[in-house]
């Protein structure tokens, strides 16, 4: 089966290669700076990517039909780097959530995860029924809040001090909540 692929100007986003998985037990480490965003709402889940390795093998072994619940972030020099994710719900397609995750900080910084999430975000519409596409994160996470942002989200929900899951050293965080309706990408998209 050949490879999808969404072409971009820094990255090219693809489906899920088994060597891929190599990659990913690279990044299944704590120590990594990139689990210090994603949390600490998440730090139940430690190791961060048994879950995802998972996923993949099952989706290497299944059908692999479009539309694609993730895809792989790719350089132009095809170096695997990270993946972009949805969690759609058919039972409430309003409630569609993504995820982009770059394990290495390298990378960050860079403008890759902006046009990352900008053709996953644009591949979603168009592939999907959606009139909405959000995200969650907490306070502490800036640069995705930022990201989010510059894309066109606006923040829907702040949770405010959250005890179960969003707490460093006794210090309780916001968990924040953000979308974009489909109107307001193709506003965006034209500017």
């Amino acid at each position: 089966m050949n490879d999808f692929k969404i072409d971009g100007k820094l990255i090219n986003l693809r489906t899920t290669r088994w060597s891929d998985l190599d990659d990913y037990e690279i990044w299944n480490r704590e120590d990594l700076k990139a689990y210090q965003f994603d949390g600490p709402c998440y730090k139940d889940k430690v190791p961060p990517l048994n879950g995802v390795i998972n996923w993949r093998k099952r989706w290497l072994d299944g059908d692999r039909k479009p539309p694609y619940p993730f895809l792989e972030i790719e350089t132009k020099d095809n170096i695997h780097i990270g993946w972009v994710t949805v969690y759609y719900d058919e039972d409430d397609p309003h409630m569609t959530e993504i995820g982009i995750d770059i394990p290495e900080d390298s990378y960050w910084g860079k403008g890759i995860g902006t046009e990352a999430l900008y053709l996953w975000i644009d591949y979603l519409f168009n592939e999907r029924k959606l009139t909405r596409l959000g995200f969650g994160t907490w306070e502490g996470n800036k640069a995705m809040i930022k990201l989010g942002e510059k894309l066109g989200f606006i923040e829907e929900a702040r949770i405010r001090k959250i005890r179960k899951g969003c707490e460093i050293k006794g210090i309780f965080y916001d968990r924040i909540k953000m979308g974009i309706l489909r109107n307001e990408w193709e506003e965006k998209k034209m500017l």
